[in-house]
């Protein structure tokens, strides 16, 4: 079997409407398009002789990683490459089509710019870039074609499928060749000179469907596009990137491993609806040569919420407002599904790709997620904590989105009893998982929340007192049925397994972080689930989650473990333990889903959200718990005890 990079090796781009992945070698072996949840034109790093991609040589052999960086503040990589004779620069980016420090407007029209700038900074190399494009998941024939060139070399070449109603344009600012479904580029390089190449993709609506538009013909560029263009578009691209970050009001700790998460996190969002997706690729696996592939290029309504309160505590409005208003639209009447496509319409039914050897292997590739349309209950209460910290940092709920919180809840206090599958989905069989429970009880008081500070109490005074008393039912049960002998709280009623999740209980101030469960818990997880900084979920066991194999640990909850112990003023631990993890993110700053100690690798999509929310939050209660010690204690106490 060809041996795969490390996912480590890789480093994303993105415009906010999808997402590439670049290897130390420079090749880029994924991207869809046009959105996230398309088909991939570039797939290789799911089948490395199927998948396609868009790749380099010098004098006939690959070219050797020499060094990779994003530029200061911006979602622009730049990777040097040594061939025999020389060295090259690759400045990899997605053009994005407008500035604001709080967002950028997309016109529907937009187009998408796949933009390649290499430049000689020593010596000569003759170079050859191919692009293999292998659209609709390596299902569909490319059509390729010149359209420049009268006859003689073209530096202009259209592709077009039947996996895909719009034309894709390479331009080079060299000759172009095509053969064999491979479009190459070779040219020679001195010292100073400059290779552009731009792969455009365009216009279409917020759905991918293709439109004209009498400002930017639907046809794409009929003259090849130069290098002035090329550092037009990276210069409006740089200034994005760098004003947006420029609006964070984090001064904290670790500030720039904080804002390269922040930056991670927006490549995750889908500027024209606000949604937010959970990772850039499916399939990745968590086990190596197992079935936990997933596909993670969707909105989860948990996922999402996560990201938006890191982003909220780094002072970013705009995403916040976004995301409240496609919550409102997808799900102010209807039973809310676990997740959606970023456009807000409901997934595609999971389905295998087989013809794809997967990573290392990895069988099956997916496509859609069968979780979508389990009950998870949990999901009530991360969107009523989200619209909580929205609510509390300024910001105004009008009636629609006061109606669709209403309809969480009424949802949540009706279901609550029920089992379900719980955060982590698995596909066993439903219980009465203990997480779920309590984020019950979060939908409901945050939802009574609300209601006070958006003076609503009074008018809604019948409902919020039912909400309470529904709520002190729920918080009663779990500490009689969802705690063990010990004390700590259990993954569900009647067993005596120790989930991560609920290192979660205290941080949403269901029990204080100096409870006896809390503590009790927090024990439990480094005894049962911990090895240095790292925690596992849970305990791998096939009849509980409905599958086999084994997984890495699980960084998220690994940042919630410190967390804890910030909580319970263990500072200096978790900072040394932070420090740690910091360690386990690729050199560019970026995460995966999972850690495999064994190996000290990267494990599952990428790049994943939620490890890149941990790191957000955990060092901004680093930043609180060392102004606390500064202050009048460590302890937060605004949360019960037992």
């Amino acid at each position: 079997m060809t041996s795969y990079p490390p996912i480590a090796d890789y480093g994303a781009i993105g415009d906010c409407r999808t997402l590439a992945l670049v290897s130390r070698s420079g090749s880029i072996d994924w991207w869809c398009q046009p959105r996230f949840d398309s088909p991939f034109l570039f797939g290789r790093i799911l089948d490395w002789d199927k998948g396609g991609s868009f790749d380099f040589e010098a004098d006939g052999a690959s070219l050797a990683p020499a060094a990779r960086r994003y530029e200061e503040r911006t979602a622009i990589l730049e990777t040097e490459l040594q061939a025999g004779g020389g060295r090259l620069t690759v400045t990899d980016f997605m053009a994005v089509e407008g500035e604001e420090r709080e967002g950028f407007k997309v016109s529907p029209y937009a187009r998408q710019k796949l933009v390649r700038l290499i430049r000689c900074t020593d010596g000569s190399v003759t170079l050859t870039a191919h692009c293999r494009p292998r659209p609709g998941y390596a299902t569909a024939q490319p059509r390729l074609r010149p359209i420049d060139g009268d006859g003689g070399p073209a530096r202009l070449v259209e592709l077009t499928s039947e996996a895909d109603s719009r034309p894709i344009r390479l331009s080079a600012t060299c000759d172009l060749e095509i053969a064999d479904g491979v479009i190459r580029a070779t040219t020679v390089l001195s010292e100073g000179e400059e290779l552009g190449l731009v792969l455009d993709y365009g216009p279409g609506d917020h759905a991918g469907e293709a439109i004209a538009d009498p400002n930017d013909g639907a046809d794409g560029p009929v003259e090849p596009i130069g290098l002035v263009q090329i550092h037009d578009w990276l210069e409006v691209t740089r200034r994005f990137w760098r004003d947006w970050t420029d609006g964070a009001t984090y001064e904290g700790p670790y500030r720039d491993a904080v804002l390269r998460s922040a930056i991670t996190l927006k490549l995750l969002t889908y500027h024209p609806s606000g949604a937010i997706i959970a990772a850039g690729t499916t399939s990745l696996p968590e086990d190596i040569g197992g079935e936990r592939n997933w596909d993670y290029r969707l909105t989860w309504l948990r996922d999402a919420t996560f990201t938006l309160y890191a982003l909220q505590t780094l002072g970013y409005r705009a995403e916040s407002d976004a995301w409240m208003a496609w919550v409102t639209r997808i799900c102010s009447q209807a039973d809310p599904l676990v997740l959606y496509r970023v456009d807000g319409a409901v997934p595609a039914r999971e389905r295998i790709l087989d013809h794809l050897e997967g990573y290392c292997g990895s069988q099956p590739v997916r496509t859609g997620n069968g979780a979508a349309w389990q009950r998870q209950l949990d999901i009530y209460g991360e969107v009523l904590d989200a619209a909580y910290l929205h609510v509390r940092g300024g910001h105004e709920v009008d009636d629609d989105e006061w109606e669709t919180l209403v309809h969480f809840t009424e949802l949540a206090a009706e279901r609550w009893r029920m089992p379900d599958v719980s955060i982590w989905e698995v596909r066993g069989d439903q219980r009465h998982f203990t997480y779920s429970k309590v984020l019950c009880w979060v939908t409901l008081d945050r939802a009574c929340r609300i209601a006070e500070l958006t003076d609503r109490a009074d008018a809604e005074s019948e409902r919020v007192e039912r909400w309470r008393r529904e709520a002190d039912e729920i918080r009663a049960e779990v500490m009689k049925e969802g705690r063990r002998a010990d004390g700590a709280f259990v993954q569900f009623y009647g067993s005596d397994r120790i989930d991560a999740s609920a290192l979660v209980f205290p941080l949403m101030g269901f029990v204080a972080g100096d409870a006896s469960s809390a503590t009790a818990t927090l024990h439990a997880v480094d005894d049962e689930l911990t090895k240095g900084p790292l925690v596992h979920r849970y305990i791998v066991d096939p009849e509980v989650e409905g599958l086999s194999g084994d997984e890495g640990y699980f960084l998220l909850c690994s940042f919630w473990r410190l967390d804890n112990l910030l909580l319970q003023g263990r500072i200096d631990e978790a900072r040394r333990d932070f420090e740690d993890l910091l360690e386990k993110t690729n050199d560019l700053g970026l995460y995966s889903e999972e850690w495999d100690a064994e190996h000290d690798r990267l494990l599952g999509n990428f790049p994943q959200g939620f490890s890149h929310i941990g790191l957000v939050s955990t060092a901004h209660n680093i930043e609180r718990a060392e102004r606390r010690r500064m202050t009048a204690g460590n302890v937060r106490r605004d949360a019960p005890s037992d």
